[in-house]
């Protein structure tokens, strides 16, 4: 039975994904990726311009399939910054644990030089660090947390919490009873918000001293 165009994309974009995230970018051909796929490198070139287009297809198809953008924009203005940080944190613990593909393209994308990794930054950080700065930004206007630059800090906390998210593997090895990924974003977002807040919220000083609980 003949392959629809459809599907022939799919299969590529199905094939490529695995290739990038194993051998990453630059380890990656399109004869390999051809070859992967059973089928010619012109048949690649039917659905994509260029290696560098496959990719960006592959890392918007994942940031669409965890609806990052979707998520976020439900909880804009909700809650304290403590929530908001949560909200950021808890995403990207998920996000991490139920796509170890996606973890893995992450890693090899750190090592990939020029314009490729911007990519994945673009599509995959970016609306968190996005998101922060907005949250952020309001807060001081309403007087909530003290004044700070607002995208700086917000990608400092997203590049902690993704360090913390991509090696959570390792640290369940070394620490398997310190490791719960609820006690390490509802710690993070509690140090983070009380070093944010006008006023030092006792609440948060009980999540830090309870583990699991949360405000």
């Amino acid at each position: 039975m003949a392959t629809t165009t459809g599907n022939r994309s799919q299969q590529i974009v199905a094939q490529a994904t695995n290739l990038f995230a194993k051998h990453g970018y630059a380890g990656t051909s399109i004869r390999r990726i051809a070859r992967a796929c059973g089928i010619t490198e012109a048949a690649i070139y039917r659905h994509f311009d260029s290696k560098l287009h496959l990719y960006e297809e592959i890392i918007r198809a994942k940031a669409a399939q965890h609806d990052i953008a979707g998520y976020l924009a439900e909880r804009v203005g909700h809650g304290s910054i403590y929530d908001a940080l949560v909200a950021v944190s808890g995403h990207i613990m998920q996000l991490t644990r139920e796509d170890p593909t996606l973890v893995r393209l992450m890693f090899n994308n750190s090592l990939e030089s020029g314009n490729v990794p911007t990519v994945l930054f673009q599509e995959i950080r970016m609306p968190y660090i996005n998101f922060l700065t907005r949250e952020f930004e309001r807060r001081m206007d309403e007087d909530e947390i003290v004044p700070v630059r607002a995208f700086l800090t917000g990608r400092c906390f997203v590049g902690m919490v993704l360090d913390c998210a991509l090696n959570l593997g390792t640290w369940e090895t070394l620490f398997p009873n310190r490791s719960q990924p609820i006690d390490i974003y509802s710690n993070t977002a509690a140090i983070f918000a009380n070093g944010l807040l006008k006023t030092r919220d006792s609440a948060l000083d009980c999540a830090l001293s309870q583990p699991g609980s949360s405000t």
